[in-house]
């Protein structure tokens, strides 16, 4: 009787120890097969949240090597502004997605009849903008774009205002807005501007976390983004006026955020003596903490369940082997080598797993999507895939082998003669 058939009639005459193999592989690849799934859902989260997190750096001027001058009771910085020129060889640096630059105003608004659109303050806080989608507060999700587009660079006289403004003074898309700067000491110009969008406030106003900085003494109604070109022409009259203070780079890859502030500041043309760049992804670094963590938890499981599967499949492959040493005796006594009765037991197992894999993929596919919403994942974005079922099959084939192999060692290192004198 060839060693196939003999593997075949054993497993069907222990059907018990077969069924119990058979359940405890089929539970440990379902198992497996999920936490891989898990695994690559983990990971595709972790791949969109490098991109997500508005992870960029500021570039902004160094006061502290710069001059200081004085005019009209005041005193202003004389350390040079950032130039365009200089924004654009950064936003060309490889990785970063876009970029704005900051010049603040605070002009009174009116419209096209000269009728004020102030709501409680006095003027306005008004951001100059090349890329308003890049300005931080839209970054962050503090306020949307809820009506008409995003300042662009290349606009010379837009201008962003909050629906509160907007629904107040009876607005519409296109219509005319006027800026200018009150100030005794100097004869502003007036400044046409077109409504191009409209912004709504998603920040918790009540929430001191998203009160900083000037939001603290303006309210987000009374921000408006203005074309970079407008805000300029309303300071033109100041000598610190105008000029971009700071400018924000947002990159595609957090992770790559490092790096690329690497190559900006091996940028030569730029003198970084009057600069300072700062890296923000504090965000990123949160989330990737708690991602790294849970990435490491579903390891460690998958980890787990193999090392405690591969310990009771030997434990039960060796208690079946130290049962059936009377049969490894007569077998090796008729003349059959070690070897062939190894490989019996090899291929009795192996079939038992020829019929648990492929059931385990099958149920893996129901079980993955609720084991990944312990994990926080969405069912739908948990799939086992082929390559995960050829993975577990492989490695799952190799593992079982090195069972048999483990198990059989203590009956195969004695004589026929030894085997069957312990039986007696």
């Amino acid at each position: 009787m060839n060693l196939g058939l003999r593997a075949i009639l054993y497993t069907v005459r222990k059907w018990k120890k077969t069924l119990l193999v058979f359940c405890l592989l089929l539970a440990i690849s379902t198992l497996v097969l999920s936490g891989l799934a898990i695994a690559d859902a983990q990971e595709e989260q972790t791949e969109e949240v490098r991109g997500t997190t508005g992870a960029s750096f500021t570039v902004e001027r160094n006061l502290s090597t710069g001059g200081w001058a004085s005019e009209n009771g005041g005193s202003y910085s004389t350390q040079e502004f950032i130039s365009e020129e200089m924004i654009q060889e950064i936003a060309s640096v490889e990785g970063v997605a876009g970029y704005d630059a900051s010049t603040g105003c605070l002009p009174q608004l009116s419209n096209a009849a000269g009728e004020s659109l102030s709501l409680e303050s006095f003027s306005f806080y008004a951001y100059g903008s090349f890329n308003s989608q890049y300005n931080s507060l839209f970054v962050s999700g503090q306020l949307a774009l809820v009506e008409g587009s995003h300042i662009t660079e290349d606009m010379t006289n837009g201008i962003l205002l909050s629906r509160e403004c907007v629904e107040k003074n009876g607005l519409q898309l296109g219509d005319t807005v006027i800026g200018k700067i009150w100030d005794p000491n100097y004869d502003n110009p007036e400044i046409e501007m077109e409504l191009v969008g409209v912004f709504d406030i998603v920040a918790d106003k009540e929430d001191e976390a998203n009160m900083y900085d000037d939001s603290s003494l303006w309210d987000f109604t009374e921000y408006a983004f203005c074309s970079n070109d407008a805000t300029t022409a309303m300071a033109v009259e100041y000598s610190d006026g105008g000029g971009i203070e700071d400018a924000f780079f947002y990159v595609n890859d957090a992770a790559q955020l490092n790096n690329i502030i690497e190559e900006v500041q091996s940028i030569s043309s730029i003198n970084w003596n009057n600069y300072t760049i700062t890296a923000n992804d504090e965000v990123y670094q949160n989330i990737s903490s708690a991602l790294s963590d849970t990435e490491t938890l579903i390891t460690t499981l998958i980890v787990a369940i193999t090392v405690v599967s591969m310990v009771l499949i030997i434990l039960i492959l060796s208690m079946s082997t130290r049962s059936r040493k009377r049969e490894t005796g007569i077998l090796l006594a008729v003349g059959i080598a070690k070897p062939a009765v190894i490989l019996q037991y090899v291929l009795e197992t192996l079939l038992i797993a020829v019929v648990a894999f492929p059931l385990a993929y099958l149920s893996s596919k129901q079980v993955a999507g609720v084991l990944g919403m312990l994990f926080g994942k969405a069912s739908e974005s948990v799939i086992v895939l082929p390559e995960h079922f050829l993975l577990v099959a492989v490695g799952g084939g190799i593992l079982l082998i090195t069972a048999v192999l483990i198990s059989s060692i203590s009956a195969m290192r004695l004589k026929p003669r030894q085997i069957l004198s312990q039986m007696e």
